[in-house]
């Protein structure tokens, strides 16, 4: 997921809208003065006990990650299969996948204005996006993109998230949904209008019978200003103290 997010957030800084997905940059750079893919990703890496260098480590996690999105049909490799370069400028997809009636080659179109779901940038450069865990990004995204569809509702009253869409539309189990104590405790958003879901508890019955509210939220972007490093640490040592 961060390699993909971050793909998406260097072609829109650098390509015009519109414009079919291009990547001229190297997995592993040429210089100290250039930047490769294993220079943008926060990733695990230390040294193996089979003598591999901690960069030998982050390249292999960074290709790992390629070859992941290449199997869910988000990228593809134009240098084919040969083995020692087979990663390099890899492109990706058309973001809806690979679809009927589309070629295979089909290349992700850097979006025009008010297409798509708006990220701040903060959330790229104060290094949000290596920060969160997966579920806790996914529903952060799911739940900007339902501000986006319901405004008016997203300003009345804040944004819910219906057991049926969690499931269905943004397939996310019931743990991935959870991932909102921790987004409301970074302070990335906050619960609004919520006593009588509160009052409700977690009563199984009224659960079954549709009569539990869901939680409703609303985005405090201006957390993103912060560094997530600080705000995640502080926020997960008050959690266990």
């Amino acid at each position: 997921m961060r390699l993909y997010l971050t793909a998406l957030y260097e072609t829109q800084v650098r390509q015009r809208p519109g414009s079919a997905h291009t990547n001229d940059r190297p997995l592993w750079p040429p210089s100290s003065e250039d930047v490769g893919w294993i220079g943008l990703l926060a990733v695990t890496a230390t040294v193996s006990v089979r003598g591999r260098s901690e960069m030998d480590n982050r390249l292999r996690q960074v290709k790992s990650a390629i070859e992941r999105l290449v199997r869910e049909g988000a990228a593809m490799l134009p240098a084919g299969t040969r083995p020692r370069d087979k990663f390099e400028h890899f492109l990706l997809r058309n973001d809806g996948g690979v679809q009927p009636g589309l070629p295979a080659e089909n290349r992700y179109i850097t979006p025009r204005r008010n297409e798509g779901v708006d990220i701040p940038i903060e959330f790229y450069t104060n290094n949000w996006v290596h920060c969160l865990t997966d579920s806790e990004i996914a529903l952060w995204l799911s739940l900007r993109l339902l501000a986006k569809e319901h405004p008016t509702a997203y300003r009345e009253s804040g944004i819910f998230m219906a057991e049926s869409t969690r499931k269905r539309r943004f397939g996310l189990t019931r743990d991935a949904y959870e991932a909102h104590v921790a987004l409301r405790r970074f302070g990335l958003i906050k619960g609004v209008n919520n006593e009588s879901r509160k009052l409700a508890g977690r009563d199984e019955d009224l659960r079954k019978r549709g009569l539990v509210e869901p939680f409703r939220f609303v985005l405090e972007d201006r957390t993103l200003d912060d560094k997530a490093t600080e705000v995640v640490d502080f926020a997960l040592r008050w959690a266990f103290t």
